[in-house]
């Protein structure tokens, strides 16, 4: 149950929290992202899996982010004024986690990552980690690389998308058509992880390739990106699907 909802919903909720945050603030995202399925980990096993496991991840999620808002806003007024540092973070508000919003800050967050200013294997490897919710080890593998490279990787594009103020908006017409074949090789990828799989204990992995479904999805939802690049990739994807079944016999 928590895998699956992880693979779904941490990718969801961090594309939010940054949005509402700014992309200064990702490790901030990425952290309330990561410690609200910790307090799944700790009180399902013991209380229960609740009725709505998404939207007891969605109140959480909520409620931390503003528990850390107000400790950043009482540091702010009481320290860091008295020391002249500013503070980057927004003041404390409603954290939208609407399906709307989910869906836009979702397609927001993948073409702020395919900046042009950062490599594209970078661009690739931080989608992978923010918006589908992969592993180091899972990109090192996609990559056919280590883990500390990656790393470094998805370090460096963090610090130049902060650098360059980065923001997580729908960029002009002509920059979302720059950017497009990056976001389409990254959603492809995904793909492919979970139609063949680097992993030794398994050759097939359905919801990666339904979570790559997903993000192409987004694409075609949005009148901006809904062309010829987005619709034949969903329909390779869609063809490759539809033999998944087959691949496999009763022994795996």
């Amino acid at each position: 149950m928590i895998p699956h909802l992880f693979r779904n919903e941490y990718s969801r909720i961090t594309a939010v929290l940054s949005k509402t945050f700014g992309f200064e603030n990702i490790t901030v995202a990425e952290d309330i992202a990561s410690e609200t399925f910790l307090a799944a980990m700790v009180s399902w096993p013991y209380k229960g899996i609740p009725e709505n496991p998404t939207a007891w991840l969605y109140t959480v999620a909520k409620n931390k982010s503003k528990n850390h808002l107000k400790h950043r806003q009482i540091l702010d007024e009481k320290i860091k004024a008295d020391l002249g540092y500013t503070s980057t973070l927004v003041k404390e508000e409603e954290i939208d986690l609407s399906e709307k919003n989910i869906t836009d800050s979702q397609l927001q967050m993948l073409f702020a990552i395919c900046h042009p200013s950062i490599p594209a294997e970078a661009q690739i490897s931080l989608a992978l980690r923010i918006l589908c919710g992969f592993g180091i080890d899972e990109i090192a593998d996609a990559f056919l690389s280590n883990k500390e490279t990656v790393t470094k990787r998805i370090y460096r594009a963090k610090e130049k998308l902060r650098n360059e103020k980065t923001k997580i908006v729908f960029p002009p017409k002509e920059e979302i058509d720059n950017r497009l074949g990056t976001v389409l090789r990254t959603i492809y990828l995904l793909f492919s992880e979970g139609y063949y799989s680097v992993r030794k204990d398994t050759v097939i992995r359905k919801e990666l390739c339904l979570e790559a479904m997903k993000l192409n999805l987004l694409l075609l939802k949005n009148e901006q990106t809904n062309c010829h690049l987005s619709n034949a990739l969903m329909s390779l994807m869609c063809f490759h699907s539809s033999r998944i079944e087959a691949r496999q016999d009763e022994n795996g």
